[in-house]
């Protein structure tokens, strides 16, 4: 996988040199623009692990640096370099590795992207320096990350993320607005099947429009419509019984089907990084939508007759699921969404059982999850789980 990087220098004159001023905070000072510059160098992102090594490149002059750096006293490059692999494994963030060159670039499970780079904070190489820069996503999920891997590039622990980001998300209000003593008494006029039918609606007309972007507008409705901490819990629950088994939700089930195909995007689409990111994004949201609509309809109890009664389950979606997780290596975090959704039908289904063993899946998950122990935390806690759901060990 290759990725052309702009390294932009911005033209100061002027203000102190990084040697005499002490390591911005990340809430200190405006960050400084950096101007678009004609030199492009192209690497190659191919390593596993970061094997970083002395020396290591000292901050160019008149290089701005994120307001998101840190200076790391007292450790050598090699220590910083496995403690922020470490935080990465920990808050299972996809990454990918230039030992050479000392960079990392980085994706969240939320689809945030941000780079990693150590520079020589000065000629003899002490300080450490750290630098994390957003490309793209959510900024707030970005903050939370980068807050954790400069405290562990510093030595601090990092506890593990035990659910996915999506899923701390606090709920907006702790029950039905219905529920409080100001309304009490008041008659309703929610109409949660009409509710539901409308935002299915919606949603669908944005999976048919020609834009691609509009179409990640409809898989982000859905799967916020699918989320029980994002939206009313019995509105959830019909959504996901909807999209999985009635014939109004073909469309969705097809635009996922597209969507998870490894040539969903022309060839034209794939030669922009806006048309990329954008099969990236439509193809995670196409997994955590099959992730939730599954684990809510398992709960039901409506999920083993289906599998049951519908091919689809054994034709297309199983299938489909293995697929992804053989996939670990190019997003753990993909190949978690779907070893999520393995869990729930093996849990809930015999027919779902039979069908997972007779695609060798026990072997994919296997090795998923001693990949996981090494880069992904929720990946092998997930792999694990669904091993025993199948009746088999690591």
């Amino acid at each position: 996988m290759t990725s052309a990087p702009i390294f932009d220098f911005a033209s100061l004159n002027s203000g102190p040199r990084f040697g005499k001023a002490p390591p911005l905070g990340l809430t200190k000072l405006a960050p400084v623009a950096r101007r678009s510059s004609s030199v492009s160098v192209k690497y190659v992102w191919n390593e596993e692990t970061w094997n970083v090594r002395d020396p290591l490149e000292p901050v160019p002059a008149h290089f701005p640096l994120e307001r998101t750096h840190r200076q790391i006293q007292g450790a050598t490059t090699e220590e910083v370099a496995k403690r922020i692999s470490n935080c990465l494994r920990l808050l299972s963030v996809d990454a990918e590795f230039d030992s050479e060159n000392a960079k990392a670039k980085c994706t969240t499970g939320d689809c945030c992207s941000f780079r990693i780079r150590l520079f020589a904070g000065s000629e003899e190489g002490f300080p450490i320096v750290v630098e994390v820069q957003r490309r793209s996503g959510s900024a707030s999920s970005f903050m939370g990350v980068c807050r954790k891997i400069l405290d562990g590039a510093e030595g601090s622990e990092i506890k593990a993320d035990l659910e996915p980001a999506r899923k701390k998300t606090p709920a907006f209000m702790t029950k039905p607005i219905g529920s409080m003593k100001c309304l009490m008494g008041a008659p309703s006029t929610f109409d949660v099947d009409a509710q539901t039918g409308a935002n299915l609606d919606k949603a669908m007309e944005l999976l048919r429009s020609k834009q691609r972007d509009i179409n990640v507008l409809g898989l982000e409705n859905l799967c916020q419509l699918t989320d029980p901490l994002k939206t009313r819990p019995d509105v959830a629950m019909k959504a996901c019984k909807a999209i999985l088994l009635e014939e109004r939700c073909v469309d969705v089930r097809d635009e996922v089907a597209v969507m998870l195909q490894k040539d969903a995007f022309l060839p034209e689409e794939l030669d922009m990084d806006i048309g990329l990111n954008l099969g990236i994004q439509a193809r995670r949201l196409s997994l955590v939508l099959l992730s939730n609509t599954i684990s809510l309809a398992s709960k039901d109890g409506c999920l083993s007759d289906a599998v049951k009664s519908v091919r689809w389950f054994s034709d297309f979606l199983i299938p489909t699921l293995l697929d992804e997780v053989k996939s670990f290596e190019s997003s753990s975090n993909n190949a978690y969404e779907a070893t999520c959704a393995l869990t729930c039908l093996a849990t809930c289904s015999d027919v779902a059982r039979r069908v997972i063993e007779e695609h060798s899946a026990v072997d994919d998950l296997r090795s998923s999850y001693s990949f996981g122990l090494v880069h992904n935390e929720l990946l092998a806690n997930e792999s694990q789980q669904s091993l025993n759901a199948l009746g088999y060990g690591v």
